[in-house]
């Protein structure tokens, strides 16, 4: 069982292979796994979060993952079908859930970069502050990859400040 998890990293291939790893382990399944992207416009945001999301001023998540259980045979309804738009996915026989719900936030990631980094450093800034100025290095974008700590238990991947020290 993963109680908790944070980690930032600068490169969409460690992304991944953090993904990989946690969606086999912290989510309540993987059997069914559904991607949605964050409604950033959505006037009532916060509360469409989970909780350790919902303070905007430290957090800008742009796509939740969340994992679950097939349902029984014959019924079509998924957990995940009533909480629209969430895109779900199972596996295949050539591909597993998780290797085509990765796929699937790769291009979301590449398809939406920039708009989204966008709105983050106009609402973020470039990362510079009292503590961390031109002087002691440069700052980047990465992603933030958190368990939520909600029911059923979803990862959220967020655009964070990366800074590199001189």
């Amino acid at each position: 069982m993963v109680q908790r998890l944070v980690v930032e990293v600068d490169s969409i291939k460690l992304l991944e292979e953090y993904l990989r790893l946690v969606m086999a382990t912290a989510l309540n399944s993987n059997e069914e796994l559904a991607v949605k992207i964050v409604d950033r416009k959505e006037k009532n945001l916060i509360l469409y979060l989970p909780p350790p999301l919902s303070n905007q001023e430290k957090h800008f998540p742009i796509i939740l993952v969340g994992g679950w259980y097939i349902s029984e045979e014959g019924k079509e309804n998924s957990y995940f079908n009533g909480y629209r738009p969430w895109e779900t996915f199972k596996s295949e026989e050539e591909t597993s859930a998780v290797d085509t719900a990765i796929r699937h936030i790769k291009n979301l990631i590449k398809e939406y970069w920039t708009e989204w980094s966008a709105e983050f450093k106009k609402k973020f800034g470039d990362g510079y502050n009292a503590f961390f100025n031109i002087y002691d290095g440069s700052v980047g974008l990465g992603y933030e990859l958190r368990t939520c700590n909600c029911f059923p238990e979803q990862l959220a991947i967020s655009i964070v400040h990366m800074y590199y020290g001189e």
